[in-house]
């Protein structure tokens, strides 16, 4: 997936996301404002009602009101109310309009708070007005629901989201993975092929070579050698490209760890031949642990491998080995660049390696580590490291002593 693409797709997630969550509040605002106008003009109904009853119970012979039975224009509120359905604390007052402000000068009820709806008739100099409780609470209890639902739905899609940010993220890792691995994977095996395909062609092209014994095999050695080291390469790559190291059965022995260990230094010396490699191996007496010999010289020798191909100038590797708590623990450490912190979790992911652009200054594929962890949790056992940038890095094989 293309840089542009991705972000834009990226972008266009979130501000989906955004959109759906303004859209959601807006509507529940709306909502609310609309219960809150119906729950006000019920109420006025209920008052209006009330008070025509009040005047009608109320008017004397000459076409005057008597205020003297507030209980009466109270038990009209609440028989509107309970008839609407209206289940709320409410307060009846009725007040002299005879003064600027208006007085009150008799009330019922025990709400005072700002829900306020007032009925002045021109024909009377009073005021009667019906004080009810605050409605959000019977708004938001009716909304309860529906508000329940929209944030279900909200948290839902979220998480949808993000899980698809979180696809693409990883697709987008996947694909430099992809990337990174053809370009190393074309290099190492170049090398190799060049190398004997220019020992072929000198033979097949000039005489000398071919006619000459000693010259003839020199050239020979050199193309076995490295058609040797290129299937070395493609074995190694099919090996852990495949699943057949995690469900091929183990042969599990008793292994003497400092004899593993100094097969694994024997073999990296021949490799690394011109590195002038300096080991400090410290081995307790009698360390052993129950498992594969053939995987546990391939834990050591991966992790070693990397200590001494990510280590300047002249490598220094330490491995001290000792049983603790039923546990055998093999320690490799060495003075080389480090590792991010932030990398540090995905080192024993596949075909990883730790990102420095398109150009690496060591080989690899990123399966060695991945292949050391994965043996070592079919032994029952975990690989731990730790790591500081320019300090170098230390790699705990924590294996059981008599096998999982």
């Amino acid at each position: 997936m293309k840089e542009s693409n991705f972000r834009a797709i990226s972008l266009a997630t979130v501000l989906s996301l955004l959109l759906l969550v303004a859209v959601e509040a807006m509507w529940s605002v709306r909502t609310y404002r609309d219960m809150h106008a119906s729950y006000r003009q019920q109420i006025s109904s209920v008052l209006e009602e009330a008070v025509w009853k009040y005047a009608t119970n109320s008017m004397n012979g000459d076409a005057s009101i008597n205020i003297g039975n507030i209980t009466r224009f109270d038990a009209f509120v609440g028989e509107g109310l309970r008839t609407a359905g209206l289940a709320t604390e409410y307060c009846v007052e009725v007040l002299s309009t005879t003064d600027t402000e208006p007085i009150i000068i008799m009330s019922m009820g025990n709400v005072s708070n700002e829900e306020v709806l007032i009925v002045d008739k021109h024909l009377t100099p009073i005021i009667l007005r019906l004080k009810v409780a605050d409605p959000s609470s019977v708004i938001f209890g009716s909304m309860r629901r529906m508000l329940l639902l929209q944030l279900l739905s909200i948290v839902a899609l979220s998480a949808t989201f993000i899980y698809l940010l979180h696809t693409l993220f990883r697709a987008k890792e996947v694909d430099t993975i992809r990337r990174d691995l053809t370009h190393n994977i074309s290099h190492e095996l170049k090398t190799p092929i060049a190398a004997a395909y220019a020992s072929v062609e000198a033979l097949r092209t000039i005489p000398s070579i071919a006619e000459n014994e000693a010259s003839r095999n020199d050239y020979l050695d050199i193309s076995l050698s490295e058609l040797k080291r290129l299937g070395a390469m493609v074995e190694e790559i099919l090996r852990t490209s495949t699943e057949e190291f995690t469900t091929a059965e183990l042969r599990i022995e008793e292994c003497d760890v400092e004899s593993i260990i100094n097969e694994v230094r024997t073999s990296l010396n021949l490799r690394y031949s011109s590195r002038e490699i300096s080991w400090n191996i410290d081995i307790d007496e009698g360390c052993a642990v129950v498992a594969d010999s053939f995987h546990l010289k391939g834990i050591i020798s991966a992790i070693a491998d990397n200590a001494i191909k990510y280590s300047k100038e002249k490598p220094m590797v330490s491995i001290r080995a000792t049983i603790r708590s039923g546990y055998t623990y093999i320690i490799i450490e060495d003075r080389g660049v480090g590792i991010p912190r932030n990398e540090q979790k995905r080192i024993f992911d596949k075909f990883y390696r730790i990102t420095n652009g398109d150009n690496y200054t060591t080989s690899g594929y990123g399966i060695g580590l991945y292949y050391a962890h994965s043996v070592a949790q079919r032994h029952g056992g975990t690989i731990a490291v730790e790591s500081e940038m320019g300090y170098g890095s230390r790699f705990t094989i924590k294996l059981p002593r008599y096998g999982r």
